[in-house]
């Protein structure tokens, strides 16, 4: 009498099948025993497996390494009750034992849990499927894989078609997507699993289904399988200048768990004072967050040029991600009495003209300073007469506070780039094309050869543009707006 078959895959891929014709059989690596594994994880009397009509029981005999029923170790000298189809192992050899046909009634279908088989009396149920899930977790980015039999139990040639459910497509392959069976004869479709390395595969458990659909008449059978991916660590984040001081600190999730982040700064020089607006952030898989920044200078000189100082922000893991990011940003320093030189000469200059005047009247006077002066009849001036003072004429060249016009950018495809910072290696922001008008909000900076502005058209559009080159070579590309 055929009690079944036990389906054995040692670790090198090789697959056997033993009947069993004892309802008391013993497996091991041992001649003598009724399935003998030459398998150097397997101990010489293993397992025991013992049939009782349609109840099918394991027992480990002592193991050097162990025996398995799904993801269950059994206690020495204890036994356990095996569904058919169920995933067994000794050591690290894999297994499953199967009922006849004769023995699993007049149909069967697989159904419920993974790696589970549950007999059915419809009689339209002619075939029958099992799921192995895969034996552990999972690293994004890696691949694992599941194991599906399907058994035609029916009487006629038929064909199966298979799918996997609940799962991203991209992340599935079957070996096979059909299989056609005789009567009594089953095979196995592998189902390989990629979850990305992305924040799109979440870590945690997901539950799929695998369908299988007969041909002849129309039925399907869904047995469940369990998938873990385990998480893993990832952050950006990039600084924007907004103008005066002020930054904005972007930090991103590019991880696929749940993560907090300390925010922090730092100048080699220790010469600048940071101030978030929070120095903590928490982000969900694939989220965003921006937070103020705000620089100061600690000291800050009245005279001089326009100093630009570099610092660097960091966003460290609060939990027990290892991941941190940093990014580069700089910050220029205007001393508030820069322009005292052009003040001074300024003010020697006036003092200059109105000496120069004063001679003069003197000469028109007359050497002893009596009499009336050689234009005395002269119309006074339109200033002298009416008290309105002269207007201040616009500015002729861009400054802070002016509106430039964007030329000679080439477009539509080589427009102005408006970057992070003023340098030619800094990261793009957007772009501006001939015609667009920007306001500037910063002094004029000189950097890689160019003068550079800060300039903002819009609250999406900020950054730094190029004006022209310093050495007066090629065409401007920011001029004042008229």
């Amino acid at each position: 009498m055929q009690y079944g078959t036990l389906r054995v895959q040692t670790p090198d891929g090789q697959v056997r099948e033993y009947p069993i014709d004892m309802a008391n059989v013993v497996i091991g690596r041992a001649e003598g025993n009724g399935v003998v594994i030459d398998h150097v994880s397997v101990s010489r009397r293993h397992a025991q497996l013992r049939l009782d009509g349609s109840k099918v029981t394991l027992e480990d005999l002592g193991s050097a390494n162990g025996t398995f029923v799904g993801s269950h170790q059994l206690e020495p000298s204890s036994q356990v009750t095996v569904a058919e189809g169920q995933p067994l192992r000794f050591g690290d050899v894999e297994a499953r034992f199967f009922i006849p046909i004769e023995a699993g009634g007049s149909g069967g279908v697989a159904m419920g849990g993974a790696g589970s088989f549950t007999a059915s009396s419809d009689a339209q149920a002619t075939f029958s499927v099992s799921l192995a899930s895969p034996n552990g977790p999972v690293a994004a980015g890696a691949t694992t894989t599941a194991t599906v039999v399907v058994q035609n139990r029916g009487a006629t040639l038929d064909q199966f078609t298979l799918s996997v459910l609940d799962l991203p497509a991209a992340w599935v392959r079957l070996s096979r997507q059909q299989l056609s069976l005789v009567p009594a004869a089953r095979d196995e479709v592998t189902i390989a699993i990629q979850p990305p390395r992305t924040s799109e595969a979440v870590a945690g458990e997901y539950a799929f289904s695998v369908q299988v659909i007969s041909r002849d008449n129309g039925r399907e059978v869904r047995v469940l399988g369990k998938l873990t991916v385990l998480p893993f660590d990832g952050v950006a984040m990039a600084v924007e200048p907004r103008g005066g001081g002020a930054f904005w600190t972007i930090v991103s999730n590019t991880g696929n768990a749940p993560a907090s982040y300390t925010l922090g700064a730092s100048d080699d020089k220790e010469t600048l004072d940071f101030t978030f607006e929070r120095d903590a952030v928490e982000l969900a898989p694939g989220d965003r967050e921006t937070v103020g920044l705000k620089v100061v200078p600690k000291k800050r000189s009245l005279f001089g040029n326009v100093e630009t100082r570099p610092f660097r922000v960091q966003a460290r893991p609060r939990g027990a991600g290892t991941q941190q990011a940093a990014s580069e940003g700089q910050i220029a320093i205007r001393p508030p009495l820069r322009y005292w030189k052009w003040v001074a000469a300024a003010v020697l200059l006036v003092a200059v003209v109105g000496l120069g005047a004063w001679a003069a009247t003197k000469v028109n006077f007359g050497g002893d300073g009596g009499g009336t002066p050689a234009d005395a009849t002269a119309e006074p001036s339109a200033t002298a007469s009416t008290g309105i003072e002269t207007p201040t004429p616009a500015p002729t060249v861009l400054a802070r506070g002016t509106t430039a016009i964007v030329l000679n950018s080439a477009p539509p495809n080589d427009c102005l780039n408006v970057r992070i910072e003023p340098k030619l290696t800094a990261s793009s922001v957007t772009k501006l094309c001939n015609g667009d008008k920007v306001k500037i909000t910063s002094d004029r900076v000189e950097a890689d050869g160019f003068y550079w502005w800060s300039v903002e058209k819009d609250a999406n559009t900020r950054g730094w543009s190029a004006e022209r080159r310093i050495d007066g070579s090629g065409v401007p590309f920011l001029q004042l707006a008229p």
